[in-house]
């Protein structure tokens, strides 16, 4: 880790500007007293990852880091978190998302599919998106990806 982040450490300590190679991650914290460093975050973010715990849907914070990244223009996708909370989910380790929520049983992938249909119909209704499963998604430019995980 310290051999890693040697660099970013050195850049951040510099007093000139400089390029920092590879991936900068900031995670915002998404409980809703922290708007000031989600606002912070937007403004440093090239591309980003909103995430949206599929059992508690679309929440205050959520709609305010999607205006956000709208008001900046920043392209993103959206991790669909907590799949593995469907009732009955069978874990099927190492599996790609898709092989493992075609292995469910019926019930569990009931669920699993309400709670997206819901997701995608608050993300068109409360914040006037265009989204589709990433799967699914024709047109990357009219539509935003979902992309359903465990975490």
């Amino acid at each position: 880790l310290n051999s890693r982040t040697k660099t970013i450490y050195q850049a951040l300590n510099q007093t000139q500007p400089s390029k920092i190679p590879g991936l900068l991650v900031i995670d915002t914290p998404g409980h809703e007293s922290f708007t000031n460093l989600r606002v912070r975050g937007s403004n440093l973010c090239d591309i980003a990852v909103l995430v949206i715990d599929i059992m508690h849907g679309l929440e205050p914070q959520t709609i305010e880091s999607i205006n956000l990244l709208k008001a900046k223009k920043t392209p993103f996708i959206i991790a669909l978190n907590k799949i593995d909370r469907c009732y009955k989910w069978k874990s099927v380790e190492d599996a790609p998302v898709r092989e493992s929520m075609a292995l469910q049983d019926e019930e569990t992938s009931h669920e699993l599919q309400s709670r997206i249909d819901e997701t995608i119909s608050a993300l068109t209704c409360e914040a006037g998106l265009n989204t589709a499963l990433y799967f699914k998604n024709k047109d990357f430019r009219k539509y935003i990806s979902i992309v359903p995980i465990s975490a």
